[in-house]
């Protein structure tokens, strides 16, 4: 036994004295016939110390060692306390000719066994995680090495393919494609051209799929690893037909609660509601049906700012005898409006009636007054009217009594109230009091879904009333689509009853349209709303080559008008 330790020592000493876990390597008596750097280090024993025994430096260590010997068991994953420090501590039986020689021990700090072990579950979480999400991913995953030799199956993948993956794993994909368990794989073009690439192949279980192979590369850019998807072509069409059903089942939803609420609000047929942008507007309708608070309708001359302010007055008072009042601002002289929104007594001015005279204020009493062009109301006026928003109550010119009124007080605008305040044209307190329900009634040109409906809407209007069987061709109605409609829908329904009336012929044809209809010269600078001079000018020439494109049939002939070539023309109408 000597001879074999002497002879083993050097080998021992060159090759395990760079491990950082302690060795020590004991006979049946004790002695340490081996000991490493990192065992001094751990058990703080000098480099120059001589023969020693683990029985002087610990006693109750090499009480456990002994029974080794005897039962020739190892003993793991032991932890002791060794001269004051506490260690993880693991101990085998050195055989020979079936007798225990010696006992190998490797012990090293029990907080780096507990470091290394957090950094192992760690290790574990990350893994485990991972291994989560490539199972839980809807496609199937397949990988293989750079040589084509297939390390990762997810479920998915088996699930498509209908292969275990004790099938197909360490076996390369020439093997796989040879055994017709797919008819294709992408893997070898991937390797080959060292790019991401595509091809549809067939399962051996008839399916249909899409398989897309990605490339991934080690450091000398060679491929190291090719990552697979394949997805199911049949079920993909399968959801791609469900989703159509949806979407279809999803509109006539849509077109049912848009009936619903024509019906809660008692919809008049005047009124036309296709878009998105009318839609909201409607739905702020229905809320306000149960309060009586301001509401300011703004937008553009012509958008149907009226036709929205009656809708809300017909709403929040069905009763037919409710009155509904409306004044413009701007149609009445300056010094006669005040008696025609307050009224007054008799005797009050010069010129009064005897018995003197309500005012709207008081005529509108359970009902609705509309203050059409707000923004023309004069200053003093405005105060007056803040009062009024405040408690209620009017009182007329000349009198002395208050009056309480319970009125909804809507006003309509088509200028910029919030510029005019800061120009000091309109009082802030009063634009806040009026704007606690603001309604914004878009431009036609910006709800291009509501001007078709709006056509046929004012064409069988007209039919009827002229007693006419008039109609409009296919040209006729893409030209008046396209067109930017300044007026909005007040220009559309003056336009139509105008073709009625002119056109001979029960067919109103292009030939018939007015010129502007074809080319607008100020298509986009509206009273509510500027765009910057280059966003204009970009505007105006989209809408002049669609008009010319429209009118002559095609891109040649319209680029000929424009003289401009072809070529320019069209990419201009791809931007």
């Amino acid at each position: 036994m000597e001879n074999f330790f002497n002879h083993k020592e050097k080998l021992f000493d060159i090759s395990l004295n760079s491990i950082k876990i302690g060795i020590v390597i004991l006979d049946k008596d004790s002695c340490i016939r081996f000991i490493n750097k990192a065992a001094r280090d751990i058990l703080d024993i000098d480099e120059n110390s001589n023969r020693l025994y683990l029985s002087e430096i610990a006693y109750n260590a090499w009480q456990e060692i002994k029974e080794i010997f005897t039962t020739k068991k190892e003993q793991i994953g032991k932890r002791e306390k060794i001269k004051g420090k506490t260690l993880f501590v693991q101990r085998y039986p050195i055989l020979y000719k079936d007798r225990v020689i010696g006992v190998i021990s490797l012990f090293q700090h029990f907080s780096e066994m507990e470091k290394l072990a957090d950094e192992l579950e760690s290790y574990h979480m990350v893994v485990n995680e991972l291994n989560t999400i490539i199972e839980s991913i809807y496609d199937g995953i397949f990988v293989t090495d750079g040589s084509g030799k297939t390390i990762r199956v997810n479920s998915s993948w088996a699930k498509i393919t209908g292969l275990k993956p004790e099938y197909v794993l360490g076996k390369t994909v020439t093997e796989l494609e040879k055994k017709g368990y797919v008819s294709k794989f992408v893997t070898p073009m991937v390797i080959q051209n060292k790019k991401p690439m595509s091809l549809q192949a067939k399962t051996v279980t008839g399916k249909e799929v899409l398989v897309s192979g990605n490339p991934a590369f080690d450091k000398d850019g060679n491929v190291s690893m090719v990552v697979t998807t394949v997805r199911d072509l049949s079920e993909m069409r399968r959801l791609s037909r469900e989703l159509k059903q949806v979407k279809k089942l999803a509109k006539e939803y849509e077109h049912k609660i848009k009936e619903l609420k024509k019906q809660i609000i008692n919809f008049p047929s005047n009124i036309v509601c296709e878009s998105k942008a009318m839609e909201k507007v409607l739905d702020i309708v229905v809320q306000l049906q149960h309060t009586k608070v301001p509401v300011l309708i703004y937008g553009e001359t012509g958008v149907g700012k009226g036709v929205i302010a009656k809708l809300i007055h017909k709403t929040s008072f069905p009763k037919l005898d409710a009155p509904f009042v409306c004044i413009n601002c701007s149609a009445i002289p300056e010094g006669l409006l005040e008696a025609e929104l307050f009224g007054y007594e008799k005797g009050a001015f010069t010129g009064a009636d005897v018995g003197g005279k309500p005012g709207l204020f008081e005529l509108a009493d359970g009902g609705t007054l509309v203050l059409d062009e707000i923004g023309e109301l004069p200053l003093y006026l405005q105060a007056k009217l803040l009062a009024v928003l405040e408690d209620y109550k009017i009182q007329r010119i000349g009198g002395t009594k208050p009056k309480k009124v319970n009125i909804r007080i809507i006003c309509i605008t088509n200028r910029d109230l919030k510029e005019m305040v800061s120009k000091g044209e309109f009082r802030e307190d009063l634009f806040f009091r009026i704007n606690v329900v603001p309604i914004f009634i878009p431009p036609l040109r910006e709800r291009k879904e509501d001007i078709l409906p709006l056509i046929y809407y004012f064409l069988k209007e007209f039919n009827q009333k002229y007693k006419m069987n008039k109609s409009f061709s296919r040209k006729v109605i893409e030209l008046l689509y396209n067109y930017h409609w300044p007026g909005n829908v007040r220009e559309l329904k003056n336009l139509i009853e105008r073709l009625m009336i002119m056109t001979p012929n029960n067919l109103i044809d292009e030939k018939d349209l007015p010129d502007d209809i074809f080319s607008s010269k100020e298509p986009y600078n509206t009273p509510t709303k500027f765009y910057s001079l280059k966003e204009m000018v970009k505007r105006y020439e989209i809408s002049v080559i669609q008009s010319a494109v429209k009118k002559y049939g095609s891109i040649v002939k319209a680029s000929e008008k424009l003289q401009v070539s072809p070529s320019t023309l069209y990419r201009k109408l791809q931007k």
